[in-house]
């Protein structure tokens, strides 16, 4: 009886498994606090690429498989910083772009809307063309996204 079909359970979560996906975690997190995660290494998104998919497979319960989703969303956001924290950098070189705001170009129309980032409207005179623009700082609620997702992992892990 103590066997029966009733009985069966799922396996929780082996936590040394993800021990190198939670170290990556702490390294974005220290980036974040740092104040410069646009200067991070690019060994961090790579690390946190091959971690995920060393384990995208391995899950054996729902934990961990919910673990591996949360780090993939972690993921998308750290990509997503790293794009505006590229067209910050490379756009602001444009002299009709006003100082301190980004040049929205349509690699960065999803973002915009994904993360509700307010934008302004501009005309640039000598050819009547209409373009937008957000504030420089908008990359900040991105970063704060990707700290309320590593606070979110942290439960996960502790609490599983």
């Amino acid at each position: 009886m103590l066997f029966g079909p009733g009985c069966v359970t799922e396996p929780g979560m082996d936590k040394g498994k993800f021990s190198e996906l939670n170290r990556t975690a702490q390294d974005l997190k220290t980036s974040l606090a740092s104040g410069k995660p646009c200067d991070a290494p690019d060994t961090l998104l790579q690390r946190l690429v091959s971690g995920i998919a060393a384990l995208k497979n391995k899950t054996a319960s729902k934990e961990e498989n919910d673990l591996i989703e949360a780090y993939s969303r972690l993921l998308t956001t750290y990509r997503d910083g790293l794009l505006l924290c590229r067209y910050r950098t490379h756009l602001s070189q444009f002299q009709f772009v006003p100082k301190g705001r980004i040049y929205v170009v349509q690699e960065l129309d999803p973002l915009v809307e994904k993360y509700g980032l307010p934008t302004e409207s501009h005309l640039y005179g000598p050819t009547g063309v209409h373009w937008r623009s957000i504030a420089g700082d908008s990359i900040n609620v991105i970063w704060e996204s990707a700290e309320f997702q590593i606070k979110n992992i942290e439960n996960m892990v502790k609490y599983n």
